[in-house]
């Protein structure tokens, strides 16, 4: 869960401003994983991250979610943010050649406010 957050924390950094509407998003996300504003400030602060990668399809599909939420706070993505997004794809054990479409359909999902379960719904088919 640490890795999840600091790389929402890093997407949100990644055009070289902190947009109120993506710390606000960082923040709700937390909640809804269970985890308090002090937690996340600490998270934020000791920045001490083990490397662990989600396993499962359903925790792939959560975290590429929430960097999609975090990337779309402010109403735009930025070249970096697609760019952090589509190195964590690759990191997750997509293919290369699949992460930009991986990327682009997480991004359009969450514009479309689709739900985590709806993506993994489409997923399983």
């Amino acid at each position: 869960m640490k890795r999840h957050f600091f790389n929402l924390y890093c997407l949100a950094l990644s055009d070289g401003y902190l947009d109120f509407k993506e710390l606000q998003a960082l923040y709700d996300i937390g909640v809804e994983h269970g985890i308090t504003p002090d937690q996340i400030n600490q998270l934020v602060l000791t920045a001490n991250i083990d490397p662990k990668v989600p396993e499962t399809t359903a925790e792939k599909v959560e975290c590429l979610y929430d960097l999609s939420r975090m990337a779309w706070a402010d109403g735009k993505i930025e070249p970096e943010e697609h760019e952090i997004i589509k190195k964590c794809v690759i990191r997750y054990g997509f293919l290369p050649k699949n992460a930009t479409g991986i990327v682009d359909y997480f991004i359009e999902s969450v514009k479309e406010n689709k739900s985590k379960t709806d993506i993994l719904n489409e997923i399983n088919g």
